[in-house]
């Protein structure tokens, strides 16, 4: 080539009005700041480019962000498929590493196609743009390339606004730009660069109009290019920081999975140990690090008689007992030293919405967050009331057994010597005149020895107890039959009785007999509390399934679940009450309150009950009266009596 002909190219004037340029790099710019995908800004660049310019063909080469590798993102203009180009940086012909070494578009130019495979090796002649010397933007500046131009034709200051002339030596034919390009003699390799980071080139011709590109092309293209660079970079590090917080928030699942995916992983996982927190038969407290209530589950609501909005923020002690052992299970200051696999297992009195007081047995294990902090204590809890009771019984029925032994072996020999006295004093008696004071004497001991005789015959019942003789039982009829024995000391005390029978009560079955002498045994007591004027209420009732007929109080004896199939008796007065100190004691052998009691009365009823695998509990509050509870079988269908039979004989 000439230098006439690089002087014409150097002199080459944009038919654009500056204005209209102006005004399409504004637009551009606008409309890249609208989107922040990376795809649909390298579309928004190449079309603004192409409506801009007279620029026919354009294809975007995005660089990688993991391998450094181009890829071949947006081709425009092309008639023909274009294969999906992609060319690792190692690879690259030494045009493209021209334009990444200088920041700066490449304009290629020629009246011969570039790409000529009539040598191995080629020069061409690189002109830097001084058109804007003065200026430290290098963005600002075009270089221009023509192919086999002898140095020995240029001037000594250049030609027109290039010069800096260098030689770049290309040792091989460039095959992914020829196959990008095809023999076009005249293109523009433009920088996608953002003074921080490179991203990519953009490659544009005229090869359908077979003219040159213009100075002012390249420069409006630039413009824009460097624009879309800004836009690109600010996608992708906002794409990142998207990925980055992902990540962060995804750490127990790989770096590919999907923020929503691991949200909704975390949200299964809640609702799973939701789901299992709030079905656990047991009590569940959880509190944070300031000892405040932060969780509670369905069971704890249920034990305790409060809300869960009503327990959340309250203090862990606030379901605690008055008592002393509420400060020493709170763990403020000793959380640290319990044993995070195990816990700590204690015994520890809870208070209930009611203020009754309920013995706990409760499990405080720490709560360690994901940094191995202390960031709470969980308390799981179940009551341990009825085991209590049963441990209570279970060791009155070894003290019982112990005692019955005595008893049997007391009675026998206690009752055969009191025989021989009264028949002996009897005889006595007969050398006396009824007249005689001596006769009231001897009637007296009589008197006591029958008493002492009664008192035997009980003591003998209790610890060798008859056999039972199990029959259908209708406990309304029962309980009348009782009342009218006690007619006359209900009148005589002015007693009101009121009767409250379930209505088609079914039949139970049972020792009618003894089953009497407990109903006469409790009524009695109940009798013998009142004062004149007071009421004895007696119910019965069977509905247990329905909910109806559920016992408020704790059983002694045999367990009373609502799932068991029974019957209820409820004898209750208004009475001066049990204290709190006899209540634990009432079924004990021995134990009155009475002058001139055995206190062997309600230790039978609880035997017989016991015979007839029952329960029977009281409740009591000095100065109200008390209510004594029988829970007694139904009769099975079709039952006959075995089948208790049998079982008291294994009983």
């Amino acid at each position: 080539m000439k230098v006439t002909a690089l002087e014409q190219i150097s002199r080459t004037v944009s038919s654009q009005n500056a204005g209209e340029d102006l005004r399409a790099l504004y637009q551009s710019a606008r409309r890249l700041a609208r989107s922040d995908d990376v795809e649909v800004l390298l579309n928004i660049l190449v079309e603004d480019i192409s409506r801009a310019t007279e620029l026919e063909r354009l294809v975007v080469l995005l660089q990688n962000e993991h391998d450094s590798s181009f890829e071949g993102k947006v081709f425009a203009g092309y008639r023909k498929f274009c294969p999906n180009a992609r060319i690792a940086f190692g690879e690259m012909g030494r045009l493209l590493r021209k334009v990444y070494e200088d920041k700066a578009p490449l304009h290629v130019e020629g009246t011969e196609p570039f790409f000529r495979p009539d040598s191995a090796l080629f020069k061409c002649g690189i002109f830097r743009n001084v058109y804007n010397e003065a200026e430290t933007n290098r963005r600002q500046s075009v270089n221009l390339c023509v192919r086999d131009i002898n140095p020995l034709e240029l001037r000594a200051d250049g030609v027109g606004q290039y010069g800096h002339y260098s030689i770049l030596e290309l040792n091989r034919h460039d095959l992914f730009l020829h196959s990008l390009l095809g023999d076009v003699s005249s293109f523009v390799i433009l920088p996608i660069y953002d003074d921080r980071l490179f991203y990519g080139y953009i490659l544009a011709d005229k090869i359908y109009a077979d003219g040159s590109v213009t100075y002012e092309e390249i420069r409006l293209a630039a413009a824009m290019a460097n624009h879309g660079a800004l836009a690109i970079g600010r996608a992708r590090n906002q794409n990142r920081m998207l990925r980055k917080i992902s990540i962060q928030n995804t750490d127990i699942l790989e770096a590919h999975v999907h923020l929503s995916q691991r949200l909704e992983e975390i949200e299964e996982l809640k609702s799973f140990y939701q789901s299992i927190m709030q079905n656990l038969r047991s009590g569940l407290i959880t509190v944070d690090i300031y000892m405040k209530i932060s969780d509670v589950n369905k069971a704890a609501e249920i034990s305790l008689g409060y809300s869960r909005d009503e327990l959340l923020g309250k203090p862990l002690d606030f379901v605690f007992s008055d008592s002393d052992e509420r400060k020493q299970c709170l763990f403020v200051d000793t959380a640290e030293d319990l044993d995070v696999d195990l816990g700590y297992l204690s015994e520890v009195s809870f208070r209930k919405r009611g203020g009754e007081v309920v013995p706990m047995e409760a499990c405080f294990s720490v709560i360690i967050d994901s940094n191995d902090d202390i960031s709470g204590l969980s308390c799981i809890f179940r009551d341990i009331s009825k085991r209590k009771l049963l441990e209570q019984n279970m060791a009155r029925i070894d003290k019982l057994a112990s005692l019955g032994e005595l008893a049997a072996g007391m009675a026998h020999e206690i009752r055969n010597p009191l025989a021989g006295i009264g028949g002996a004093l009897q005889i006595l008696a007969r050398n006396y005149d009824d007249d005689d004071p001596n006769q009231t004497i001897f009637q007296e001991v009589l008197r006591q020895i029958k008493r002492l005789d009664s008192f035997v015959k009980n003591l003998l019942q209790f610890a060798r107890p008859n056999p039972l003789t199990f029959s259908p039982v209708k406990l309304d009829q029962l309980l009348d039959r009782v009342l009218f024995l006690v007619a006359s000391q209900i009148e005589e005390k002015k007693i009101r009785v009121d009767c409250q029978y379930a209505e088609n009560s079914p039949f139970s079955e049972g020792d009618e007999g003894q089953l009497q002498q407990v109903f006469l045994n409790i009524i009695l007591n109940a009798l013998d509390a009142m004062e004149e004027g007071g009421t004895l209420t007696v119910n019965t009732c069977w509905e247990r399934q329905s909910g109806k007929c559920e016992p408020d109080h704790q059983c002694i004896g045999s367990p009373c679940g609502p799932d068991v199939d029974t019957i209820l008796v409820s004898i209750k007065d208004t009475g001066k009450g049990i204290g709190e100190e006899s209540l634990e004691m009432i079924f004990n052998p021995f134990h009155t309150t009475k002058s001139n009691g055995t206190g062997l009365g309600l230790a039978i009823s609880h035997r017989i009950i016991e015979q007839h695998h029952g329960s029977i509990f009281v409740t009591s509050q000095t100065g109200t009266g008390s209510t004594f509870t029988v829970s007694l079988p139904l009769l099975q269908q079709g039952g006959t009596g075995k089948r208790l039979k049998e079982k008291g004989k294994n009983g």
